[in-house]
C-alpha cells in the first residue's frame, strides 16, 4: 500500500472542516492552500477577519483530521492563517484559476440505478459488468460508486491507489478501458480509512459526485447503490433524474423479504423499475448441462408475479465471475470473457436499452 501523503489526499481528508460563521466547507470555499513534502504538510488557511478568532479551534480540528487520516505516515503539519476581507479575494485557490471555474449539470442520456434490498447479493459485480457490457455495445458509459460508506469499485477494478483530481473547479473522473469512474474511494487517503458522515454530508457528497464531475456526454450513467432503503437512493433521486432501476437479488427467501421493501421504496419514489436480475441463480451440471437452482426457482417467480416485474437476467453461479472481480479484472472487461456470461450480460444490456428507449418514446 502506498503511504505517501499527497495534496489530493490532504484535500479530501479536510472535507468537513467548516468556516465557523458559514455553513460551507473551507475546502469548497477554496480557502485552504496545501503543500506536502516528505509526508509533512504545510497549510495556509484563509479566513475572513470576523472568523479569525476561531483559528485555534480550526487548527485543532485539522490536526485531528490529519492524524486520523494518515496515522503513522503523518510527519506533522505547519498550519498558518491569512486574514481576508472575503473569500472572493483569494487569488490562489488550490491551483485553480477562478476565472476558469465552471459548474455545469451533468449530461446523461440515461441514469440506471443498481439496487438491492440486501447486501452480499453481488450487486456491485452486476453493476460493473453491465457497464462494461454497454461499452462493448458501443455506448459511452460512466460508473458511479454510490456506496459512500463501503465503496467497492476501486478494489474491484484494481485502482485502490488512484485519486480523483480537480481541473477548472470540476472533479475529473478516472478512466479505465473507456469507462469513466467516480467513487468516494478515490478520495480517501487509504483503502482502510473509514467515513464517519451523517446524512446531510452523504447527501452533499452524492450530489457533488453526480453534478460536479466532468463526465462529458454519456449515454449511460450506471450507479451502484448501497443495499437497503437508506439515504443514498433519496439523495441520488434529488440530484439527478433516474430513468430506471434494476433490482438485484438471489433466490433466497431472506433476500427476497428485503427486496420487497426495496421494490416498494422505488415505487413510492416513482422510479421506474426495469426489472429483476437474479444473481447466483443456478449451477450448470457439468455432466447433463442441466440448470440446478441453488435456492429454488419458485421464490423469485413469486416475486415477479406479485409485483408484475420483468425478469431481466439469471446470472449463473460461476467462480470465474467472483474471481475476476477479486483479481481486479471484471469478466466483461476481458478481451476473451467467459462465453456464457458474455452472452447473458449482452442480452441484459440490450433489454435495458430497449426498455429505456421505449419509455422515452412514450413520453
Amino acid at each position: 500500500m502506498n503511504n505517501d501523503i499527497t495534496k489530493e489526499k490532504v484535500f479530501y481528508a479536510l472535507k468537513g472542516i467548516k468556516e465557523p460563521l458559514m455553513d460551507k466547507e473551507l475546502i469548497s470555499l477554496n480557502a485552504i492552500e496545501i503543500e506536502v513534502e516528505n509526508n509533512f504538510i504545510n497549510l495556509l488557511i484563509h479566513l475572513k477577519n470576523d472568523s479569525m478568532k476561531y483559528k485555534d479551534d480550526i487548527k485543532n480540528k485539522i490536526e485531528q483530521k490529519l492524524k486520523n487520516a494518515f496515522g503513522d505516515s503523518f510527519k506533522g503539519a505547519n498550519i498558518e492563517f491569512n486574514e481576508v476581507e472575503n473569500y472572493q479575494t483569494i487569488r490562489k485557490r488550490l491551483g485553480v484559476n477562478n476565472s476558469q471555474s465552471r459548474k455545469t449539470k451533468a449530461n446523461f442520456s440515461y441514469v440506471i440505478a443498481i439496487t438491492s434490498g440486501k447486501g452480499g447479493v453481488g450487486k456491485s459485480s452486476i453493476a460493473i459488468n453491465l457497464a462494461y457490457s454497454l461499452i462493448k455495445l458501443g455506448y459511452k458509459v460512466g460508473l458511479l460508486d454510490g456506496d459512500i460508506y463501503g465503496p467497492s469499485i476501486p478494489t474491484a477494478l484494481n485502482l485502490e491507489e488512484k485519486l480523483l483530481t480537480l481541473e477548472n473547479d470540476m472533479i475529473k473522473p478516472l478512466e479505465k478501458d473507456g469507462l469513466k469512474l467516480v467513487s468516494v474511494g478515490f478520495m480517501l487517503p487509504s483503502v482502510d480509512t473509514p467515513l464517519i458522515w451523517r446524512g446531510p454530508m452523504l447527501h452533499k457528497a452524492i450530489n457533488e459526485l453526480v453534478n460536479e464531475v466532468d463526465w462529458g456526454n454519456l449515454d449511460f450513467l450506471v450507479v451502484d447503490l448501497p443495499p437497503g432503503t437508506g439515504d443514498a437512493i433519496l439523495s441520488l433521486n434529488s440530484a439527478v433524474n433516474i430513468n430506471g432501476a434494476i433490482v438485484v437479488t438471489t433466490g433466497q427467501r431472506i433476500a427476497n423479504v428485503d427486496v420487497m421493501k426495496n421494490i416498494n421504496m422505488l415505487k413510492s419514489l416513482n422510479i421506474p423499475i426495469l426489472g429483476l436480475v437474479i444473481n447466483m441463480a443456478y449451477l450448470l451440471c457439468p455432466n447433463s448441462n442441466e440448470k440446478i437452482y441453488l435456492f429454488g426457482q419458485n421464490r423469485f417467480k413469486e416475486l415477479i408475479e406479485k409485483y408484475q416485474l420483468d425478469l431481466l437476467a439469471e446470472i449463473p453461479f460461476k467462480l470465474s465471475l467472483s474471481n475476476d472481480i477479486e483479481e481486479g479484472l471484471p469478466t466483461l472487461a476481458k478481451s476473451n470473457p467467459d462465453n456464457e456470461l458474455y452472452t447473458i450480460f449482452t442480452e441484459l444490456s440490450n433489454k435495458i436499452v430497449k426498455k429505456l428507449n421505449l419509455a422515452r418514446l412514450k413520453t
